[in-house]
Order: C-alpha cells, then structure tokens, then sequence
C-alpha cells in the first residue's frame, strides 16, 4: 500500500480552518467548543506535516501566512503554558487522583500541537513578517521552553511507566515527555528566528541578545547534548520527535537537532547587525571559546558554513576582550500576551479551576464520549501512518509501503518484502485471522 495520500484534510476545508481561527478563552478549555478548536489545530498540523514529508507545496503555512494567523498560535502555547501552572496543580487540589487522563492529556497535547504548527510555519521567512509584536512573546516563551531541557532531572524520561502506576503519575509523565518535546521544537523555533533577523522589529533582535542571551543558551545546549542519551543498553539513542537508536553506520552524524543549534550560532554571531547587540565580555568570550573543541572536522564536513564560525572564534581567541560598541538607541517593546493573559485572570484562578474540574473530572460517560468523538477524525490511524515514518522491517531503512493483508509489516521496496516473507508469514497470518475472529 503506497503512502502518497494526497490530503488529511481537503484544500477548502484548510482554508476555512486557518480562516476561522480566533484565539481560544481560558475558561473553555475542555468544554466541546474547546475541543473542536483543538481538532482543528491537529488535522492543521497534520496535514502541515503530511505536505513537508512528501515536498509539496505547504498550503497550510500558506493560509496561516496570507490570512496573519500566526499569532493566534503564539498565543495558544503561550496560554496553556499558563495553564499548566497556574491551573493544573489547582486541579490536582481538587482531585489528586483523577480516573482517566484524557482529558488533562489533550490540554498538554493542545500546546505541542500549537507549537508544531509553529515549527512548521516559521521554517519560512515570509512568515516572520507576519507576526509583528507577537514575536517578542515567541521569543520569551521559545527561550523559557529550551532552558528546561538543560535541567535533567525535569526532563529525565521514563518510557515504561509501571502497570501500578496511578493515572496521576501518567499523566505527569506525560506532561513532562511533551514539554520535552515543545523544548526541542522551540530550539528550531529560535534558530528559525536568527535566520530571519533582517525582516524582525529591532526589539527582536535586542530581547534575543540582550535580554535573554540566546547565544550563550545555545553553547549551553551544545555542551548538554539533551537530544542524546545512552539506553539501558548503552546504546547511543538520538531524539527526533521520538527516540531512535544510532545506527553503526551514522555514529558521528549531526542530529537535525544539533545542525540547528549550529545555524543559531552562526546567524547569531556572524550577522554585523547582531554585533552592537551583543558586546563580548570576558564572561561571554570564555563561555563562546568553549564551542572550539566541538568544531572538528567530522563537524564542519557535514556543515560546511561552520568554517566561517571556528575562523570567528580563532580570532576571537587572538584578540583582547572586544572594546566597547555604543549600544544603539532603541525604544524598548514589552511582551503583551502573557501580562494581558496574566491580568485578565488575575485571582480567577481558582475560580477557573473549579469551573474546569466539572469537566475534567467529570462522570458522565456520554461528555466523555462525545468529546472524544469530536477528536476521533482527528485520530484516524490510517491518516496517521501517512504522515508516522516507518521503518522496514528488514534493512530499518524509511519504508513507504506495507503489507496489504495484514497492514502491519512495512517495507522499503517490494525486494525487501519478499526476502522477509518467510519471516512474516506466520505473523501475518495469526494477525490476519485475530482481525477476522474479533470482527465476527
């Protein structure tokens, strides 16, 4: 079965979903209008998805650029950030142990959705011209996510969680395996930024060098290496989007991850409009110094643009301390949407929350159903193995086809499915026939 599904959603049905976008109320959040914004933003993010892996043209950054919708996501991570801890812990107050965690997952689940969105659009840079002031608070909320994966013990992650465990513990360890996942997008978020400088407001450039130092964020990151960790094993394991082990063959290959991290820098620290920006200490040029031992060759061979940066940092090495530039004259722009989100509920917290418990902690079965119904177009497994890379199941290369009687087995290319046959057959045959037993 070939993956080239064409849509997840149809080009008119898109359109009107970026049009109709407006920003969600905080007091919504799991009522059926709640959830039916929430679908939307998933089949928007998935279609997204479906169209970068397929290298077609990206209708939906198209729709979200032309009709200014960016924004609207901006401040949908922004605000169920907020959620998350100015109202979660009031709910688990409420109820400590909750008997299911679908509906506080699909919260969590709204802001790494919003953020893929985000990831997604922001890879073009026409879309920084269309966000305005709005940028300041991507800025402020891309930074505040990546600076959690620098903290291991937040984002340590347990993927076998115990059959004991009680759906409080699951639903934390969820929470905190998306918040990993919204910091590695934030870490393309911000390399997306450094790219686009030149079509920024200067308050963009000024919040990401001087206020937040998003360099010396990024060195930290470099020497972390949160996207790697070693399995039970000691396999070496890469993240990108998932977990995946190295194969023998790509030890020493830059992670997408990683090559961003590399692009932010560069952008960053070579553009002359960053340099009144960003005055070098000493503090700073020894942190920054810290980067040449990572610029080898197996490196720079595979990011060719790098050798430009290890020349910077050579001289930078040579030469004193950088005398003082005058720092330019600048009105300073704040942030709006967290202080306005923060001000329209300010001591409504638990107000909110106890409003919200009704129907996060609520009993009645037909809410939970129909609301899950509302979702299920959404979470339809065929439209999600078109977009899920797979892998074959005998050379673990990206597989485009799969087994059309079993629907399980995948494979590279028609040579691959047949040496394996003799190996799937018994598989595909006991699967085959429990499908048939559970439908009769």
């Amino acid at each position: 079965m070939s993956l080239d599904t064409e849509y997840i959603i149809a080009p008119w049905e898109a359109e009107a979903y970026v049009q109709s976008l407006e920003i969600s109320d905080l007091q919504d959040v799991c009522t059926k209008k709640w959830f039916e914004f929430h679908k939307r933003l998933i089949l928007l993010n998935q279609q997204s998805v479906l169209e970068i892996s397929n290298f077609r043209e990206e209708s939906i950054k198209e729709w979200f650029v032309c009709l200014k919708k960016i924004p609207i996501l901006i401040y949908e991570v922004i605000q169920i950030d907020i959620w998350k801890h100015k109202i979660f812990p009031l709910l688990i107050d409420i109820n400590n142990e909750p008997e299911n965690t679908f509906m506080l997952f699909s919260v969590f689940y709204h802001e790494d959705v919003a953020a893929s969105l985000l990831e997604n659009v922001l890879f073009h840079c026409e879309s920084a011209i269309t966000m305005d002031d709005s940028v300041l608070d991507l800025i402020d909320y891309a930074v505040k996510s990546v600076t959690v994966l620098l903290n291991k013990n937040n984002i340590e992650i347990y993927e076998n969680l115990k059959d004991s465990s009680s759906c409080l513990e699951e639903i934390l360890e969820k929470k905190k395996e998306l918040e990993f996942d919204i910091g590695m997008r934030c870490i393309s978020i911000l390399r997306y930024l450094a790219e686009f400088l030149d079509s920024l407001p200067l308050c963009a450039l000024s919040r990401m060098l001087s206020v937040h130092d998003i360099p010396y964020l990024l060195v930290q990151l470099i020497e972390n290496h949160p996207w790697s960790k070693n399995d039970s094993e000691g396999n070496v394991m890469l993240y990108d989007g998932k977990w995946n082990k190295v194969k023998d063959n790509e030890e020493g290959k830059i992670s997408k991850i990683e090559a961003q991290i590399w692009f932010g820098l560069r952008e960053l620290l070579l553009n002359p409009k960053c340099g009144p920006y960003y005055e070098i200490t000493e503090h700073r040029l020894s942190h920054l110094l810290k980067l040449q031992k990572y610029l080898h060759e197996i490196v720079l061979d595979q990011i060719a643009p790098l050798i430009d940066l290890k020349r910077w940092l050579s001289y930078l090495s040579m030469s004193a301390t950088s005398s003082a530039t005058s720092r330019p004259v600048y009105v300073e722009v704040i942030p709006q949407i967290k202080p306005m989100i923060l001000e329209k509920y300010h001591k409504k917290w638990k107000k909110l929350a106890k409003h919200q418990a009704k129907f996060i902690f609520t009993k009645d079965t037909d809410y939970i159903r129909s609301s899950a119904q509302i979702l299920s177009d959404a979470y339809d497994l065929d439209k999600l193995d078109c977009i899920d890379i797979k892998k074959c199941f005998l050379c673990q290369e990206q597989a485009k086809k799969r087994c059309s009687k079993c629907k399980e087995a995948w494979y590279c290319g028609r040579e691959c499915q047949v040496k394996d046959w003799t190996n799937h057959k018994d598989i595909c045959e006991k699967i085959t026939n429990n499908r048939s037993d559970n439908q009769n």
